[in-house]
């Protein structure tokens, strides 16, 4: 998969690891796909609660409406 690119073509670069923004906002992420992945591979009822929980706690620490 490419790397998102906004429309000018702009990319994120998070590569320093002695930046604490940059370390917090990649555990945010980090822990953004460990609950998406937490859900019964056999059961869609659990996988649709895995994508919801995952998108309020995206929503909730980046403040998106």
């Amino acid at each position: 998969m490419d790397k998102y690119k906004d429309k000018d073509g702009i990319e994120l670069s998070y590569t320093n690891d002695n930046d604490t923004h940059q370390v917090l906002v990649k555990e945010v992420i980090g822990e953004a796909i460990k609950i998406l992945g937490m859900y019964d591979r056999n059961c869609k009822i659990s996988m649709g609660m895995a994508m919801g929980n995952t998108k309020k706690f995206l929503k909730t620490n980046f403040d998106i409406e």
